[in-house]
């Protein structure tokens, strides 16, 4: 019979003996070498969240569940935005994957974006995050590394049909948030149907200090309160599965989430630098819709032992409203909007005890629509529609990028205790510029690149529960339509006006990293060192290239930017986890990451990299107080970050100098009085540190209260 995930560790309280030694588990994941195997048993540093993990947290994105995990670094615009930095690479550097299914689009930046947040935080199962280069098994993207998502499957035992129902109430004092989801199901071992909505509401955010809050009419205000932080949350999801026969399994899926009005907290204060804000008001308008077909084949068939095959749409809508400080009787409207198409393919072939040999294709294409309209009207008002024009739009309309991928992986055991895993994959990526009727845009073309990625990965197993792993991998991103032909105002401090460059060359880096994993009983540690050489970095934040008014499409009067690729990039760093129970009732769980970095520029001079997170990391213990109580103290820390590319320097979301080190307390309370029902009381940053993690737009939050009850029927 079907038990909710996230009253899984109320189960196994109730049902254990008070105070018996435990086993910590492995998780299984899928992502590292695109098959099932536990962490411990692959050669590539992995951090998986079980649904243990992830219910004991409240978060307000997505990101926010991966605060203080191993490699990976969680980096905040605003209230609604959020993002994971893993290995000091963000956004594009990164590749998301959503039910094996891409999240980045052809307008995924190279910097902080909102995307990840348009996921539903209160609808997972389980993340997986490969640390270090994947392009060969992924393609494009895939630098820093690999983050899946992947939602619950609900599925039921005997052929009788059966019904089952969760919910999950959410208040948190420091936001002001109140959440709610609901998931109705039924079905038998043949068929299941599982239904969700879930509504957030957030309020502005109380901080440990001072902070500035904005009115939306140009006015500044310092309290401990800070905003415009008030958004609304929705999200609706739908699943089905059907087992059409022994070895053959047919799932649809649909996910939907949208933020109708998220202000865009950050553009509309001034932060560190001198008002005013660079808008009076910043307002997005996102949503995502997602539709998933999966067949999987688990029988032989010909010289294949497993299938398994996706076929997805994804709609991304980033609309937006701006009212600039610097014109505040001028007013911005745009719709952006990426259309993702995709079928992916992925096969297994065991040719003996020695080899397994997993392959595939993937095809994707990416069709993005931009418009502006700009309007003159000091009356004009968000929801206003009359008195504009037709502007400039911040992409070409009709743009679209097609992505192509052949890959082949060998897992040999070429000796005992020995293990590797060598792979090769041919990538093309074909970004398609229309025209446009601008007379100041002159991007049309096609712009083509082909790409070859190698790993190699090695695992030797120097007992069974201690083993050594080496990664040696090349990872690559074409330039999207992003990077090739965004025009027009970026935002930052100060806004710059940008033309397009189509003569960009793929980024690519050369990695490698080494480290220990370790598994027994009540341990499960894992230590890693890594080093990678970036070439050809895409750079729209800090381009030293200007081009003069008149030349390539720039109005400005002062010139305009233009992306380019920088020379060359060294990154390197450690990243360690460790979970050990030290009694019968207690166990303790550890992380510490640091990533350094310094980039050349194209005149030659060198600087650090951009928005690299500090040293890092969480402290905390497990509890077990009493069978069904667990008290769960925590501390997570960063140091401080003073060394700053040129970008950071005029950032307004990082103070003067650099971002300070702090240390937050927080403690859990988790009561499990059934199978069924399950309490969690948080006080939350218990000191009131105020504190910025670095790079983010907005303080952290305050001292702060939260509860949260989940039930199943």
């Amino acid at each position: 019979m079907f038990t909710p995930r996230h009253l899984a560790v109320a189960a196994a309280l109730v049902a254990a003996p008070a105070y018996a030694d435990s086993v910590l588990l492995d998780p299984v994941q899928v992502t590292a070498t695109r098959g099932s195997a536990s962490s411990f048993e692959v050669a590539q540093p992995v951090t998986v969240l079980g649904a243990e993990d992830i219910g004991n947290q409240s978060p307000q994105v997505m990101g926010e569940l991966l605060r203080g995990e191993s490699g990976v670094y969680f980096q905040q615009t605003g209230p609604g935005q959020g993002m994971a930095i893993v290995r000091g690479l963000k956004g594009s550097g990164v590749l998301h994957l959503v039910d094996g299914f891409r999240l980045n689009n052809a307008f995924f930046r190279s910097a902080p974006s909102q995307y990840i947040a348009l996921l539903d935080p209160w609808n997972v199962d389980q993340i997986e995050i490969v640390r270090g280069p994947s392009s060969t098994l992924y393609g494009s993207d895939a630098m820093g590394g690999v983050i899946q998502v992947r939602t619950p499957e609900t599925r039921f035992s005997g052929s009788q049909i059966g019904t089952a129902a969760e919910t999950r109430l959410h208040y948190g004092s420091a936001d002001s948030a109140k959440v709610g989801r609901v998931k109705l199901a039924a079905g038998n071992e043949k068929l299941s149907l599982a239904a969700g909505y879930t509504i957030a509401n957030y309020g502005d955010r109380k901080i440990g200090g001072l902070g500035q809050s904005a009115d939306g009419a140009g006015n500044i205000s310092l309290s401990d309160t800070v905003g415009p932080g008030e958004y609304t949350a929705r999200a609706y999801d739908f699943k089905a599965i059907w087992a059409a026969t022994p070895a053959d399994e047919l799932s649809f899926a649909v996910q939907y989430f949208e933020v109708p009005q998220l202000f865009r907290y950050n553009e509309m204060v001034p932060g560190s630098n001198p008002p005013p804000a660079s808008r009076i008001q910043a307002i997005y308008d996102n949503n995502r819709a997602f539709y998933h077909l999966r067949w999987r084949h688990s029988a032989p068939l010909a010289f294949v032992d497993s299938l398994e095959v996706h076929l997805g749409r994804q709609i991304i809508n980033d609309d937006r409203f701006d009212n600039p400080s610097a014109n505040p009787t001028r007013y911005d409207r745009e719709q952006n909007r990426s259309t993702l198409d995709g079928l992916t393919v992925a096969a297994q072939t065991v040719l003996n005890p020695q080899h397994t040999l997993r392959y595939g294709t993937e095809l994707y294409r990416d069709a993005v629509d931009s418009t502006k309209q700009r309007s003159g009207n000091s009356g004009a008002s968000y929801t206003a529609s009359s008195g504009t024009t037709s502007f400039k739009s911040r992409f070409p309309n009709g743009a679209s990028t097609d992505n192509y991928g052949v890959y082949l992986e060998d897992l040999w055991a070429f000796a005992p205790a020995w293990q590797a895993n060598l792979g090769g994959r041919v990538n093309y990526t074909s970004t398609t510029l229309p025209a446009a009727p601008e007379s100041d845009r002159t991007i049309a073309g096609e712009v083509d690149n082909t790409d070859y990625s190698a790993q190699l990965g090695l695992r030797y197993a120097i007992s069974p529960s201690l083993a050594w792993t080496s990664n040696l991998g090349r990872g690559y991103r074409a330039p999207n339509i992003f990077d090739l032909a965004l025009v027009g105002d970026r935002g930052g401090s100060p806004a710059r006006p940008f033309v397009a460059n189509t003569n960009l060359k793929p980024e690519s880096l050369l990695s490698l990293d080494t480290g220990l994993k370790y598994r027994s009983g009540g341990t499960v540690g894992e230590f890693s060192i890594f080093y990678f050489g970036y070439r050809d970095q895409i750079s729209t934040d800090n381009p030293t290239r200007v081009v003069p008014q008149g030349e390539q499409g720039c109005t400005d009067a002062a010139g305009c930017y233009q992306a380019e690729n920088l020379p060359s990039a060294t990154y390197y760093g450690f990243e360690g986890s460790l979970r050990q129970q030290l009694l019968a009732r207690i166990t303790a769980r550890a992380t510490l990451n640091y990533t350094w970095a310094e980039k050349e520029l194209a005149n030659g001079s060198k600087e650090p990299g951009n928005r690299i997170p500090p040293l890092n990391g969480v402290l905390g213990l497990d509890w077990q107080a009493l069978p069904k109580l667990v008290i769960a103290p925590s501390v997570w820390f960063n140091d401080s970050q003073h060394r700053l590319d040129g970008l950071d320097q005029t950032d307004a979301r990082i103070a003067d100098g650099g971002t300070p080190g702090f240390a937050v307390v927080d403690l859990a309370l988790r009561w499990s009085p059934s199978e069924r029902l399950r309490l969690q009381l948080v006080g939350e940053n218990l000191f009131d540190k105020s504190y910025r993690e670095h790079a983010s737009g907005i303080d952290g939050r305050g001292r702060g209260v939260g509860l949260t009850l989940e039930a199943a029927l």
